[in-house]
């Protein structure tokens, strides 16, 4: 099966991809666990977070969702967060187009720049954030914690103009 980026359609998260994410996605995360932590996250409303799915006919096979910084001086940045696309179906242009529409909800909302973060040894990640225009501006020792293992956490940003093919 040869994917290409025609073949995947981006659209805003709602709740009957739940059962999707949690079959294709986030094998083994219970559908009503996916729910609700969906409804958690997106719960202060567009104006602040905006999630997206590629889909690949039916099937949800990339998730995506900006979060807006919301304390005073830094409500002009988001920050991409649980940016996922299912494996046999990277290197597609399918996080492109997933943080494209992200940053273009954001654009119309005064946000300026896109900020996004990868565990150190995603060296794979880290390369497609950069082949977006992203450039690393830190690095945060121990920045995730996983059960009881700790990883360096590589911090990316970039203008959401560039994000736009501006």
């Amino acid at each position: 099966m040869h994917i290409v980026a025609e073949d995947i359609r981006v659209v805003a998260y709602s709740r009957e991809h739940a059962r999707s994410i949690s079959e294709h996605l986030f094998e083994g995360v219970p559908e009503e666990v996916v729910l609700s932590q969906r409804e958690e996250l997106l719960k202060p409303g567009p104006e602040k977070v905006f999630s997206v799915c590629a889909l690949h006919g039916a099937e949800v096979v990339g998730v995506c969702t900006g979060v807006r910084m919301t304390w005073a001086g830094s409500r002009h940045r988001i920050e991409m967060v649980q940016v996922v696309v299912r494996e046999g179906f990277r290197r597609r242009g399918v996080a492109r187009k997933m943080m494209k529409l992200v940053a273009e909800h954001f654009s119309t909302r005064g946000v300026e720049i896109v900020q996004v973060s990868g565990e150190h040894t995603n060296k794979e990640a880290i390369a497609a954030y950069q082949r977006l225009g992203f450039h690393q501006f830190g690095l945060l020792k121990d920045g995730l914690k996983f059960d009881d293992s700790y990883s360096d956490e590589v911090m990316l940003a970039a203008p959401i103009q560039k994000m736009l093919g501006k």
